[in-house]
């Protein structure tokens, strides 16, 4: 659907979901249950993590614009952001750019036990832009599908979404969907 339609509402409906499990955890006994629930969406640009974090707000769920001011309030307060997202008890959802995704930090947040737990999706928004961007205009966005399946749990929902998305197998090969249901929700 085009841009502005309410996609974004696709981040919150799984929080939402583990929320109510966790709540109510013997109505829905054949389900894992993540307590501090929480997902990453890449974004490619920092007014559209501030958008989807603002649409955030309307589920209930704290979000974070995980960009260089950000980054900078924190260090000026003398906090750690990375084991703030790490401890999945501030943030739901954290809006990333691919830059960020290779460096340290981001090394360190994969890596904890309690962020690896609570886990539950990684989302390459505007993924169209892996294949426009990621060749020269912007090459992290091409180690998009690689962090997600080389830094997370193997077991973890991973989303792709686009309002002009172009179907093919060279959409499902950036993002490392291996599957053949990767195929059918592309074509």
């Amino acid at each position: 659907t085009a841009t502005g339609s309410g996609k974004s509402a696709s981040f919150a409906i799984p929080i939402l979901v583990h929320q109510e499990l966790s709540r109510n955890p013997t109505a829905y006994p054949r389900f894992r249950c993540r307590k501090l629930p929480v997902g990453i969406v890449v974004t490619p640009t920092n007014g559209l993590a501030a958008n989807i974090v603002s649409g955030l707000k309307d589920f209930g769920i704290n979000g974070l614009a995980y960009t260089h001011e950000t980054l900078t309030e924190t260090r000026k307060a003398g906090r750690s952001i990375a084991e703030e997202i790490s401890s999945c008890a501030i943030w739901q959802v954290i809006c990333v750019d691919p830059e960020h995704l290779r460096g340290l930090e981001w090394r360190r947040i994969s890596a904890s036990d309690t962020f690896r737990d609570n886990i539950i999706y990684a989302c390459a928004g505007e993924c169209h832009l892996i294949l426009q961007w990621g060749r020269s205009f912007r090459p992290c966005f091409k180690h998009i599908g690689a962090f997600f399946r080389g830094r997370l749990p193997s077991t973890l929902a991973v989303i792709g979404l686009s309002a002009t998305l172009p179907p093919g197998p060279s959409t499902v090969s950036f993002l490392r969907w291996q599957d053949q249901w990767a195929e059918v929700w592309l074509e």
